[in-house]
C-alpha cells in the first residue's frame, strides 16, 4: 500500500506541475523563465535512480507540456529526456544530495535546456533565434532558487518517512 501511495505521489506531482507551469505563465508572463516540469524531471531522476524512469517521466511531462503550449510536438519531450538524461549521467558521477550540486545541478540543467529548445527551434522550425545572456543566466537562477525549495517538499511526499 505505501509503494502505491508513493507512486500515485510522484504521478500527481508530473501532472501537476505543467498545469501550475501554464498557470504561473498565463498570469504571471514574467515567470516564463521559470521551468517547473524540468524541475520535475530532474527531481524524479535523481529520486528513482533509474534511466527507464527518467525517460518515461521526460517523455511524459513533455508531452504533457508540448500539448498544453504553441511548440511544436516533441520538442519539449526531447528537451526533457535529454536534460533528464544528463542529470542521471551527473547523479551517477556525483552525490547530488548537498544543496551546491542540486543548486548547481538545476543552474546548468536550466541553461541547457534553454539552449537545447532554442537549437530544436532553428533546425526543427527554420525559425531565427537570439540568445540573450543575461535572461538565460537570470533563469538559470530563478530555476536553480525555486528549484532547491521544490525539492525538499518533493523530498517530504515522495520519501518514506524512515529514509
Amino acid at each position: 500500500m505505501v509503494n502505491f501511495l508513493r507512486s500515485f505521489s510522484v504521478l500527481l506531482i508530473i501532472l501537476l506541475m505543467v498545469p501550475l507551469q501554464v498557470v504561473l505563465t498565463w498570469y504571471f508572463p514574467r515567470l516564463a523563465m521559470l521551468d517547473l516540469p524540468m524541475i520535475a524531471v530532474i527531481y524524479l531522476t535523481i529520486a528513482k535512480e533509474s534511466l527507464f524512469w527518467t525517460i518515461f517521466s521526460g517523455s511524459a511531462i513533455g508531452f504533457l507540456q508540448d500539448s498544453l503550449s504553441l511548440s511544436a510536438l516533441g520538442m519539449n519531450g526531447f528537451t526533457k529526456i535529454s536534460i533528464g538524461c544528463l542529470a542521471y549521467l551527473a547523479n551517477s558521477i556525483f552525490a547530488i544530495d548537498r544543496v551546491m550540486t542540486r543548486f548547481g545541478l538545476l543552474f546548468i540543467s536550466s541553461i541547457l535546456a534553454t539552449l537545447l529548445f532554442l537549437l530544436l527551434r532553428i533546425m526543427v522550425l527554420n525559425r531565427n533565434e537570439v540568445i540573450e545572456g543575461g535572461r538565460l543566466l537570470m533563469s538559470g537562477i530563478v530555476n536553480a532558487l525555486v528549484g532547491l525549495p521544490l525539492f525538499y517538499l518533493f523530498d517530504k511526499i515522495v520519501r518514506p518517512p524512515n529514509e
